[in-house]
């Protein structure tokens, strides 16, 4: 069978389970002190991260990559939305696990070298951020534009071996290369940027912001029925503000009860992570206050939060912040652009949540994140399976 005609079986979708469930044993270690793994067990869970993004079967854009990368090849002027850097990869690309490679390879390259790169346990992130948001990371080719630009962001913040104009340089070409990954890219951009200006974002501000909220609703809203309404030609428009009507024009999904508690469970953690990250970057001293110290350990120094961290914590703010404003009724189906915008949310996450875990910086709630991201992790596969069991498409 080619895998161009693969259908969302139910045995595809329980394998993606089995994988999610074999990495959650392979990184219980990284989740204790001293947060480390040994060299097999890192390199293991790396590949099977890499395996799972290969084969992600749980979500229907596996499929419909695999139907767009057929037609890039045989159909003659095929008209696609991917952006152009992926109709190249899928011209050299001898088959479709190859193009696979090529994205998640690439941006799981990257994902590594950030882990690397920050000031926290590189095995305690990879084993949170395989329990929590791996199935996300394998869903979509945005993630190439994510591992860009959240490295660019973080060599602008933290130097490499304290080269700053060589840093600066990177950090911003990583940052433009990153728009060509996706067409929304310059979403996490400018979100970045803003990042960059740790004054942006204290308590004042932050006041401001929830004061002005409801009327940042009312203005987006505006903007929005503006764009529907606006008359123009199909075939004048470009690809990027296409696909943003498509999704506007999407009928209102019928919420079920299932897929509610699917949306609450994959998204309370970014809340969570939204509020220790807004913690962790007004609190410009040390985090003695909400530091769990044990009796014998009441001379242990405490950390202050470097400065990669906190720009991760605005960055968490920042994303949380802007996607929620499109859970609200704005006059559109907005649910797509809410969901889309918040996964721009889950490195960020990830890097803030480790380091208040490795940290012990308000450990209940660190706790209780990791819980709630484990058990949407699960539901997300199950509910899938349940749907490709029903053959019912998501």
């Amino acid at each position: 069978m080619e895998l161009t005609n693969l259908e969302p079986l139910p045995i595809l979708v329980f394998s993606n389970l089995l994988m999610v469930a074999f990495l959650l044993l392979l990184g219980r270690k990284g989740l204790s002190e001293p947060y480390t793994f040994r060299p097999w067990r890192r390199y293991l869970m790396i590949l099977v991260s890499l395996v799972f993004c290969l084969f992600s079967f749980w979500g229907t854009d596996w499929f419909h990559y695999a139907e767009m990368y057929f037609n890039i090849l045989y159909v003659s002027g095929f008209n696609t939305s991917l952006e152009s850097v992926y109709s190249l990869i899928a011209v050299i690309s001898p088959n479709y696990l190859v193009f696979r490679a090529i994205i998640w390879g690439g941006a799981l390259f990257f994902l590594c070298l950030l882990f690397k790169h920050v000031s926290v346990s590189g095995d305690l992130l990879l084993a949170i951020f395989c329990a929590l948001w791996l199935i996300d990371f394998g869903y979509g080719r945005v993630v190439l534009a994510y591992t860009l630009m959240y490295v660019g962001g973080s060599v602008l913040m933290k130097p490499l071996n304290g080269k700053i104009l060589l840093s600066i340089m990177l950090g911003a070409a990583l940052l433009a290369l990153s728009l060509f990954f996706h067409k929304t890219a310059f979403f996490g951009v400018t979100l970045i940027v803003l990042a960059l200006f740790p004054r942006l974002l204290n308590k004042r501000t932050f006041m401001l912001v929830m004061i002005m909220y409801p009327f940042v609703l009312l203005l987006v809203q505006l903007l929005l029925m503006q764009f529907m309404d606006t008359a123009v030609d199909y075939s004048e428009r470009n690809s990027s503000s296409a696909a943003g009507q498509t999704y506007l024009n999407e009928d209102t999904r019928e919420i079920g009860l299932a897929y509610l508690l699917h949306l609450i469970l994959r998204h309370i953690p970014y809340y969570i992570v939204a509020w220790i990250a807004y913690k962790m970057n007004v609190n410009k001293q040390e985090v003695r206050e909400v530091k769990e110290v044990k009796e014998d350990e009441e001379d242990q120094e405490v950390q202050e939060v470097p400065s990669e961290i906190r720009f991760f914590s605005r960055l968490t703010v920042y994303c949380v912040l802007v996607s929620t404003i499109f859970l609200f009724d704005l006059g559109a189906n907005t649910l797509t652009l809410y969901i889309r915008f918040m996964m721009y949310g889950f490195i960020p996450a990830c890097v803030v949540l480790a380091w208040a875990w490795q940290h012990r910086y308000y450990p209940r709630l660190v706790k209780l994140t990791f819980l709630f991201g484990m058990a949407g992790t699960f539901y997300a596969l199950l509910y899938s399976f349940y749907i490709s069991y029903l053959g019912v498409a998501e």
